[in-house]
């Protein structure tokens, strides 16, 4: 099973020195999508750049598994948004990429939107999403969203959005430590729910109760990896695992070192659970 780091932790630097550091520490997949040092990833159309930067991959040895693309599907955005994302997944030769689905605060924590309010966003988000699969299909690309609060927030709001959806097309990927956060819930007893229309896992750790911004290295937070992992092996997953946080100073030298750390971390949990992570 292939453990990736996404550049994420690395937002305020080139895009360079973020796959540097992955490769320096280990890793050999990554998922890519934000900006860094304020600069945005090329559009599908523009050949030029999308080969400067499949040189770059391939300099540092790395392969890019996920494209993370947050704003670009969201239903207040046009269709065409979604569907250059799509192009330029496939022009880098990602197969999945990354979403979240209706968010449900005004302001978290204090001002949640009513379920009134709710009601018409994940309707619509249902029917965009429809649309959304078909393209996926004819790219043969997976979509996946994960745990954001709205009708993504826990393992069972996952799963009734995937069953609504109903497309091999969009799957789910599990982020333990957005539930935590965002739910203060132990996601080891809420991912059986939604583990068979798992994809691929964000390996993010959190320590404190609900609320608390402290997404410390896998492994040492509050998050049962190891009970999560073995769902995972019982249910035969062979998606990634992708590391998304290691909270910390924003020094590359530092943050080198944290995703070192977690990829040993990980490794060994995964290996207990009866993976062989590459």
């Amino acid at each position: 099973m292939k453990l990736a780091c996404m550049t994420l932790p690395y937002a305020t630097c080139t895009l360079e020195r973020a796959l540097e550091g992955i490769a320096r520490a280990g890793y050999r997949y990554i998922g890519i999508g934000n900006p860094h040092g304020g600069i945005e990833l090329p559009d599908a159309d523009d050949s030029h750049a999308i080969g400067q930067l499949a040189g770059l991959f391939a300099r540092y040895n790395l392969q890019p598994l996920q494209l993370m693309s947050n704003a670009h599907f969201k239903i207040d955005q046009p269709i065409e948004r979604a569907r250059r994302r799509m192009q330029l997944a496939k022009a880098l030769g990602i197969r999945e990429i990354l979403t979240i689905g209706t968010q449900s605060y005004r302001s978290f924590p204090s001002a949640p939107l009513t379920e009134e309010e709710m009601q018409p966003l994940n309707r619509a988000y249902i029917e965009r999403y429809k649309q959304i699969a078909e393209e996926a299909a004819a790219l043969d690309l997976i979509i996946t969203i994960k745990p954001h609060t709205g009708n993504t927030a826990t393992a069972a709001y996952m799963l009734e959005t995937l069953q609504q959806i109903d497309s091999p097309h969009i799957r789910g990927c599990y982020d333990p430590g957005n539930v935590e956060f965002y739910e203060g819930i132990a996601s080891s007893d809420d991912f059986p729910k939604v583990a068979e229309r798992t994809y691929s896992l964000i390996a993010k750790d959190h320590r404190g109760e609900r609320g608390a911004r402290d997404f410390p290295i896998p492994g040492t937070g509050d998050v049962d990896f190891p009970a999560i992992f073995t769902v995972l092996k019982r249910g035969g997953f062979e998606g990634p695992i992708l590391l998304e946080r290691v909270d910390g100073p924003a020094i590359p030298e530092l943050i080198d070192q944290r995703i070192a750390d977690a990829r040993i971390r990980l490794e060994h949990m995964l290996k207990n659970a009866g993976f062989k992570p590459e």
